[in-house]
């Protein structure tokens, strides 16, 4: 049963309209003035609303501007009665907030077509408010996921940033400290360990010479293959020590090749602009994942070029390739 509210001074109009309508299983609420009809329009909020134009006190356009201008009442159709069935009154009318009118006198069977349609109206209206509150909703929730998405993403590669970055700096530092160790090895070897082995070589010479030219004794005779043997174990271990310290020098000089390897000097930033560069990116798309101006990124192309020894954008995606950059296939 759906609650229609009548406004008319006249009591005759009020019965004939609530008799005919209560005849159709509305429940009908009456008030014979704008004043008294405002009132009950806010506690009962009906379906709907007939309003008589011409009433005493406020009329019926001064009473429809009000309950348009309460937001309890606001969204309640009202249909105007009147006489005045004039375009001037109707333009009044509808100016002041009404969907429809019905000229007096009135005809039962046209207030009930206007009073079922514009409650189907109504109703229409309200699923479709509904569906499209539940619509937003739904879209609210999910550009409130995608935009926590978004930020637990944005927090791990800031976190993969931070660790690839503390990575490049720790073997920067154990390269460049395992290096000056195998220097120092090196020049141990080359220096001190080679002085001591031709300080023996030269003790050994000088004694089998002792011996040699020392007058003839048996015991002393038999010495002197173990000295010759002692010399050639010392030029085994002078030519051994030799080839150490090249061979310390020489993994000095390949971990001085990754030292010196540009990509290990590009900072976080350029290395990503690369990236994003040998994966096809342009420059306003870089930017804008990048959150900055595209002469910024044209700043970072131009520092890689001249880190990296190339003049061009071939040049920079050719690097990347041949160094193995990670995604430069794509």
């Amino acid at each position: 049963m759906q609650r229609i509210l009548i406004i008319d001074d006249n009591i005759t109009n009020l019965r004939v309209a609530m008799d005919y309508l209560e005849a159709y299983s509305f429940e009908i609420l009456t008030a014979r003035s704008g004043e008294s009809g405002l009132r009950r329009a806010q506690e009962a909020q009906p379906a709907l609303i007939l309003l008589d134009v011409q009433m005493a006190g406020i009329d019926g356009f001064e009473t429809c501007r009000r309950l348009k201008a309460n937001p309890a009442t606001a969204a309640i159709p009202v249909i105007f009665m009147t006489v005045q069935a004039d375009s001037q009154a109707v333009v009044r009318g509808l100016e002041a907030g009404a969907v429809d009118y019905l000229p007096k006198p009135i005809e039962a069977a046209e207030m009930l077509a206007r009073v079922r349609t514009h409650l189907e109206l109504r109703a229409l209206q309200s699923r479709l408010e509904e569906r499209v509150a539940e619509r937003t909703a739904a879209l609210e929730a999910e550009i409130e996921r995608r935009r926590a998405a978004q930020a637990e993403k944005d927090r791990l590669l800031e976190t993969v940033r931070q660790q690839s970055e503390q990575l490049r700096s720790l073997t920067q530092l154990f390269l460049e400290s395992q290096q000056a160790r195998q220097q120092g090895l090196a020049a141990t070897l080359d220096d001190s360990v080679r002085q001591e082995i031709r300080l023996l070589q030269e003790s050994v010479r000088a004694a089998a010479r002792a011996i040699e030219s020392a007058p003839p004794d048996p015991a002393t005779a038999s010495s002197l293959p173990y000295l010759s043997q002692a010399t050639q174990i010392l030029s085994h271990l002078q030519s051994q020590t030799a080839e150490m310290a090249a061979n310390l020098a020489q993994s000095s000089a390949e971990q001085q090749q990754v030292l010196d390897n540009p990509l290990l000097k590009l900072t976080e930033r350029e290395r990503e602009v690369l990236q994003l560069i040998v994966e096809g990116k342009s420059t306003s798309q870089i930017a804008e994942m990048l959150v900055v101006t595209r002469g910024t990124i044209s700043t970072y192309r131009r520092r890689l070029m001249d880190k990296l020894g190339v003049s061009d954008l071939a040049g920079l995606i050719r690097f990347a390739l041949e160094n193995g950059l990670t995604g430069a296939a794509a």
